[in-house]
């Protein structure tokens, strides 16, 4: 049995000292609040999955995440960090033990599969099937960054899974976006697909994905494209037999592959059925705006314990959207209040009738006690 876990990001890049990879006589570009962004920036999308057979790879996972830290001499607060947390936790030492990690997977890993879009056209259509646009490759990063690790999967699928679905599961962080015909094909194959909420963080083959990314993004040189976005793998931290186990992938290659790979209708992707349960959700009205204090949220014992709960039970992690996911909770999941308040607001969702309401855990009940 074959798994495998993908996640995506949008490499961003001041290209102005790359006048040689520079289409001539470039426009500039306006961002999203209407502000008008450097005429020089580079954009494009990049996917990572890796492959495993091995059914211990989660255990061996934190083993080699502790092993690198105290190699690195490095306070290790988290049990699995998604890349930005690692690179505030370690500092100059982000390459020293990503590239450990790497290193001392390898055994384990079948195929690190990398994913790249650099759109070098005018336009892009999106919408075919209702009203239509156009929009230029910069605005449409933007727009579909987010869902880019489906496209990814769709492409690992097509080459490589389609053959053999049953033997294959697929795990993908959480995200957002308009269907697109891959999407549709995806949704209707045999092999099992797990959507994690902050897969990054509390799945072993996300997170991974996640650290190769965040090493790809610091030492990315020139174009971007499905040969230079392997370099800073082969040039740091691999063995010659790891080399052989790389395998880049354009997917903006031909038209209909872009074809298949934007929305083609303005209606939402619905995750509700592939989401991986338990969900832990955490119920958090903080006094200051949550992006003030979420960073320092993150670094909390209680964050943390609450994540290596989720770990443990195979679940995955989600702050509690009162608008929306009573839509798709169920009884095996978890509602964690952080105080008074935020359990009023869950009694409140008792009061109007909501079913299948997830177990309530007390603010006095230590996380270490509860069921699995």
């Amino acid at each position: 049995m074959y798994d495998v876990g993908f996640d995506s990001v949008a490499l961003r890049k001041d290209a102005s000292t790359l006048e040689k990879f520079m289409p001539p006589d470039p426009i500039p570009q306006t961002g999203t609040e209407g502000e008008v962004e450097h005429p020089n920036m580079l954009k494009g999308l990049l996917g990572v999955s890796v492959t495993t057979e091995d059914p211990q790879f989660s255990e061996e996972y934190l083993k080699v995440v502790a092993n690198a830290f105290s190699k690195a001499g490095i306070h290790q607060p988290k049990i699995m960090y998604k890349g930005a947390q690692l690179l505030k936790a370690a500092g100059e030492k982000t390459e020293e033990i990503i590239c450990q990690i790497i290193q001392d997977l390898e055994p384990f890993i079948n195929y690190i599969d990398l994913y790249s879009a650099f759109y070098q056209r005018d336009f892009i259509s999106i919408y075919g099937q209702a009203q239509g646009q156009r929009l230029d490759p910069l605005r449409f990063i933007d727009k579909t960054e987010n869902s880019f690790a489906h496209v990814c999967l769709w492409w690992y699928w097509k080459n490589y899974g389609a053959l053999d679905e049953s033997n294959y599961a697929y795990r993908i962080d959480h995200f957002q976006g308009k269907v697109t015909p891959a999407w549709r094909e995806m949704a209707q194959i045999k092999s099992q697909i797990a959507v994690y909420y902050s897969g990054n963080e509390c799945d072993a083959l996300i997170s991974f994905s996640d650290l190769i990314l965040k090493l790809i993004e610091l030492f990315h040189f020139g174009p971007i494209d499905n040969r230079s976005v392997a370099r800073p793998l082969e040039k740091r931290c691999l063995t010659l037999s790891a080399h052989r186990k790389i395998r880049s992938h354009d997917l903006a290659k031909f038209d209909w592959m872009i074809r298949q790979t934007v929305p083609d209708k303005p209606l939402d992707i619905n995750l509700d059925s592939f989401v991986k349960h338990p969900i832990y959700f955490v119920a958090w009205s903080p006094l200051q705006p949550r992006t003030t204090v979420k960073q320092s949220f993150e670094l909390s014992i209680l964050y943390n314990n609450i994540m290596k709960k989720a770990i443990e039970n195979k679940g995955c992690f989600k702050f509690l959207d009162f608008d929306k996911d009573m839509m798709f909770w169920n009884e095996t999941d978890y509602i964690v209040p952080i105080n008074e308040k935020d359990l009023e607001h869950i009694e409140s969702l008792k009061e109007m009738g909501f079913n299948r309401m997830p177990q309530v855990i007390s603010l006095s009940q230590p996380l270490h006690k509860l069921k699995t």
